[in-house]
C-alpha cells in the first residue's frame, strides 16, 4: 500500500489540519496553532525532497475521476458520481503543481452558502435540500493552468456620427460614415484555464476571478483536510482555450478605445498570441454534485472569495402544485372579490 504524508503537531504529535480563516495549521488535540514557517523547521527532510513528492490519489471505478487526498480525508464517495467504490493509487512526480491558492472559506461557510442559494430555488427537488446532501459539500483543490502571454491585436470597422436638427416643419438627419482602425498590444498574466475534464468549464469560469495576492508555492501541507483533482487536460490542449479568451479580451480592450461615435460595428479582427508560458496550479473550490433523473447538477463555491455558480433541475410536481395554488387563489379572488364589489 502507498504511504501518505501526514503533518504532525510539533507539540503533541497529533494530526494538523489547514484552517482557511486563520491561514494557519491547527491541532485539534492540544489546540496549538502554527504558521507554515514555524513547523517547516520540524520537517527539514520533507522540504529537501519536495521536488519529487509521491502524491496519493483515489480513482472512482464508476466514472474514472482521479482525486488527490491525504490520509486525513475520508474518501467515502466520489464527489462527481457519488459512487462509494474508490481505490487508492499513486501519482507520479510530474503532477506536482507549482503553486496553490489556499482555501479561505471553511466547509461550514460553504454549506451555509449552498443552503441560502438552494432555498431561493423553490422548484428544486426536495432531495437537494436534505441535510445529508448539504453535508456532502466537499473542498477540492481544482487543477488549473495559469498562462502568461503577449497579445498583438488589430480591429477594423465602420462607425457613424448622426446629427439631427429641425428647421420649421422639417426635421433633418445627417449621417457621416467613418472607417475606424485600432491596433495595440498587451501582456496577460495568470489567465486561468480549467485543467479537469470533470469540472464544467462554464461554472469554473463563473466563479472567477481568484485573488492572486494569496498565491503560494505549492506544498502538500495546504492539502491537509482537503481533496484535490489530478489534471487530465494537457497544457497544449488548454492553450487553445487560452487563445480564445485572449482574443476576446484584446478585442474588447481595443473596442473600448472607440469613442465619440453614434455607432460602431467591428468588421474584422486579428489577434496574434506569443510568448506563452504556463504554470500548473491548484485553486480552491467547494463542490457539490446532485443527481436528478440520471443527470448531474453542479454547485460550486470559490473557496477563496465565496463567489457561487450552479444549476438545479425543475421539479415537475412542485411546478404543477404551484400552478394549481396560483389558479385557486386567482379564482377565489375573482369570485369573492367580485362579490364584495357587488
Amino acid at each position: 500500500m502507498t504511504s501518505v504524508k501526514e503533518y504532525k503537531c510539533p507539540s503533541c504529535g497529533a494530526g494538523l489540519d489547514f484552517d482557511p480563516p486563520s491561514q494557519k495549521w491547527k491541532c485539534h488535540y492540544c489546540f496549538n496553532e502554527y504558521e507554515k514557517s514555524q513547523f517547516d523547521k520540524f520537517d527539514e527532510e520533507e522540504i529537501l525532497n519536495e521536488d519529487m513528492p509521491e502524491l496519493d490519489s483515489y480513482i472512482c471505478n464508476s466514472c474514472g475521476a482521479e482525486l488527490i487526498a491525504d490520509n486525513t480525508t475520508s474518501a467515502t464517495f466520489c464527489i462527481y458520481c457519488k459512487s462509494p467504490a474508490v481505490i487508492k493509487s499513486r501519482f507520479s512526480g510530474r503532477f506536482k503543481p507549482k503553486s496553490v491558492i489556499p482555501f479561505r472559506l471553511t466547509k461550514e461557510q460553504a454549506k451555509e452558502t449552498y443552503q441560502k442559494w438552494i432555498k431561493k430555488r423553490i422548484f428544486a427537488p426536495k432531495d437537494f435540500k436534505l441535510k445529508e446532501e448539504v453535508d456532502k459539500v466537499t473542498g477540492v483543490y481544482a487543477p488549473f493552468w495559469l498562462f502568461d502571454c503577449k497579445a498583438d491585436g488589430f480591429i477594423s470597422g465602420e462607425a457613424t456620427k448622426v446629427h439631427s436638427w429641425q428647421r420649421g416643419d422639417y426635421k433633418y438627419t445627417q449621417t457621416k460614415y467613418y472607417s475606424v482602425v485600432r491596433r495595440g498590444n498587451a501582456r496577460y498574466k495568470k489567465i486561468p484555464v480549467d485543467a479537469s475534464k470533470k469540472m464544467d468549464d462554464k461554472y469554473m469560469h463563473l466563479i472567477e476571478p481568484f485573488d492572486y495576492n494569496d498565491i503560494k508555492d505549492f506544498s502538500m501541507k495546504y492539502m491537509s483536510g482537503f481533496m484535490a483533482e489530478k489534471y487530465d487536460v494537457e497544457a497544449a490542449d488548454a492553450s487553445a482555450i487560452l487563445k480564445d479568451r485572449v482574443k476576446d479580451y484584446m478585442s474588447e480592450r481595443l473596442r473600448g478605445t472607440v469613442n465619440g461615435y453614434s455607432s460602431y460595428t467591428t468588421n474584422s479582427r486579428q489577434v496574434n498570441i506569443s510568448e506563452i508560458e504556463q504554470c500548473y496550479s491548484m485553486l480552491p473550490v467547494y463542490l457539490l454534485v446532485n443527481k436528478y433523473k440520471d443527470k448531474s447538477h453542479i454547485f460550486m463555491v470559490n473557496g477563496q472569495t465565496g463567489k457561487v455558480a450552479g444549476d438545479t433541475p425543475l421539479c415537475l410536481p412542485k411546478q404543477i402544485l404551484f400552478a394549481v395554488v396560483v389558479f385557486i387563489l386567482v379564482w377565489i379572488i375573482g369570485v369573492f372579490g367580485g362579490a364584495l364589489l357587488v
